[in-house]
């Protein structure tokens, strides 16, 4: 089990229970008490949890780090196989940018090795995730702190990242309605969105299967702007057959 994989799994137990002792968090996943305390140390850093002597309790539900741990648990699977096919996208020798969500960052975390690639993203837990792989120049796109998305809200593209081209934008959806339109709850979201859709020559959006057909108050994109959709093989075959019509390429994951 990878590191990252073993803290995601500390945050469910702790989820679970409510608080756990470092000896017994060491015995759950059959590794040392300083490799828990190391884990734990770097989680409290990331307000994932709480670090207290001699273990660890959960956030309270309410909080944004939970709320967006429920996000990633919301329909998993989905979100990994689409992270797998989204990260194949990414090559040596690229600029990319990275939009926030439970998505985009698992295709963080399923990103192949690579070489001489910059990344700039809104998402700190994303820059958290790559800033040590090798190979990567990481850059966080600067702006006030959303913590709801855990990321920066873009309000200027041409100030973000130096006036930043990037070959790829990577982004998600809160929602895609009826007509086909990037939307979320949160205007300064869907700025930020819009924002980093211009920074990028090709586009790529991720969305698993729930979140078409739903409408929100605000547009920040239209579906033609992107080139390559990811999405899921649930998708209801009355939507696929009208994504066939509009002419942007289309992956069921």
């Amino acid at each position: 089990m990878l590191a990252v994989q073993r803290r995601h799994q500390i945050m469910l137990e702790l989820q679970r229970v409510g608080q756990a002792r470092t000896r017994q968090l060491a015995e759950l996943f059959g590794v040392s008490e300083v490799t828990i305390r190391s884990d734990l140390e770097i989680m409290d850093g990331k307000k994932q949890l709480i670090k207290t002597h001699g273990g660890a309790i959960a956030l309270p539900a309410d909080s944004p780090a939970a709320a967006f741990e429920e996000r990633m648990q919301r329909n998993f699977d989905a979100k990994r196989r689409i992270a797998q096919m989204a990260a194949r996208q990414i090559i040596d020798n690229q600029s990319i940018v990275f939009d926030s969500g439970s998505t985009l960052l698992q295709v963080a975390m399923q990103m192949p090795p690579v070489s001489n690639v910059v990344v700039a993203t809104t998402a700190m837990n994303i820059a958290q995730h790559l800033m040590y792989r090798p190979g990567l120049d990481v850059h966080m796109i600067g702006g006030r702190v959303f913590p709801g998305t855990v990321s920066t809200i873009v309000s200027d593209s041409d100030k973000a990242v130096g006036g930043l081209v990037a070959h790829q934008a990577f982004v998600s959806a809160h929602a895609i309605d009826p007509a086909f339109d990037v939307v979320d709850i949160s205007e300064d979201i869907a700025r930020t969105k819009r924002n980093l859709v211009r920074m990028a020559r090709r586009v790529v959006l991720v969305a698993d299967s729930s979140k078409w057909d739903i409408g929100a108050s605000s547009k920040a994109f239209s579906l033609s702007r992107v080139d390559l959709i990811i999405t899921d093989s649930n998708m209801p075959h009355s939507i696929r057959n009208r994504l066939e019509k509009l002419g942007v390429e289309v992956r069921y994951a």
